[in-house]
């Protein structure tokens, strides 16, 4: 009996650990092998498996959920995200890193389908799991930021900047001050009163390691002190938009950036059409209509949007309508 349990607790312990193999080698970043392939073959492969434990289940919705993500697939990510909740909700804390990781994703996929205050109460259970000062909270704190950012609820935006901008992890702190640029350009355009002065030498001085990487953080960088340029300095702006038209050329080639790759392209027309935004509006209109028609993915690193493309160029046309007039 004794030899027949033990036999049983291996085979499940064998179980556990392949299925947990399958789940690493999916999630390990490969340029060669396609990602919605990868986790397919990897979910096919924990099928085979005979145990169904508790880590079993979360093995397999942690693959479900990187599926969803970079098929687009936001709908998905929701449903398993919440049968997963509620399934562990009896476990007795035992999993408490993967009810934080599946409220936050949650979160992430509400606010990929513009549910906005379901993505802000998602990322408040969250922070239930983690403490004040753990990494885990102040990346919560980007993603509540980046919610309020893209639902226009400036002011809520603004006051968690406040909250996070000082916290101690370098990558969060380069995300926080590339958020304050785009606050900046918020308050230029009186969509918001901040209480602090913005220097764009400071600012470029904080990010200049982010600025080596060509795609990435170095995209927000770029987009944000354009904008800080347009609204301050005009001489300024046309000056540096030559260098960031051949920049983007080079580099925002790939569909993971086309989003950004036709938002610069129109921020490059402002000057042959003297700032006008009824030129701008009719010059640009096939990079417009691929804004409105391709909309933000997560396999597109949705966060390079601080705020939408679509909602910045609104803001910019305004104005520049204010100017003329």
């Amino acid at each position: 009996y004794y030899w027949e349990q033990s036999e049983r607790h291996i085979e499940a312990y064998l179980a556990e650990k392949r299925a947990e193999h399958h789940v690493y080698q999916a999630l390990r970043r490969d340029n060669r092998t396609n990602q919605a392939e990868r986790f397919q073959n990897a979910l096919s492969e924990l099928e085979r498996q005979t145990n169904k434990s508790v880590k079993f289940r979360v093995y397999q919705a942690v693959l479900e959920v990187h599926l969803g993500f970079v098929t687009n697939d936001y709908t998905e990510v929701a449903k398993t995200c919440r049968g997963m909740i509620e399934y562990l909700k009896d476990k007795k804390g035992a999993y408490l890193s993967h009810n934080w990781s599946f409220h936050k994703n949650l979160g992430i996929a509400q606010l990929l389908l513009e549910n906005f205050r379901v993505a802000a109460k998602s990322f408040e259970r969250a922070a239930q799991y983690t403490s004040a000062k753990s990494f885990n909270y102040h990346l919560l704190g980007f993603y509540q930021t980046l919610n309020a950012l893209h639902a226009a609820d400036y002011p809520t935006a603004y006051e968690l900047y406040r909250q996070n901008r000082r916290c101690r992890f370098p990558t969060l702190r380069l995300q926080f001050a590339i958020i304050e640029a785009y606050l900046c350009f918020l308050s230029h355009t009186g969509h918001l009163h901040i209480d602090r002065i913005f220097r764009l030498g400071k600012y470029l001085n904080e990010t200049i390691k982010a600025q080596a990487d060509k795609q990435g953080d170095n995209i927000n960088i770029i987009i944000a002190e354009l904008l800080i340029l347009l609204a301050r300095d005009r001489g300024k702006f046309i000056d540096r938009i030559e260098a960031v038209q051949h920049y983007s050329y080079r580099y925002l080639r790939g569909d993971d950036t086309r989003r950004a790759y036709w938002f610069i392209k129109i921020l490059c027309l402002l000057p042959k059409v003297n700032f006008h935004p009824a030129a701008l509006e009719r010059r640009a209109k096939t990079y417009i209509d691929k804004l409105a028609t391709h909309p933000i993915a997560s396999g597109e690193n949705f966060a390079i949007e601080i705020i939408p493309f679509d909602r910045l160029l609104q803001i910019i046309l305004q104005q520049l309508q204010q100017r003329v007039a």
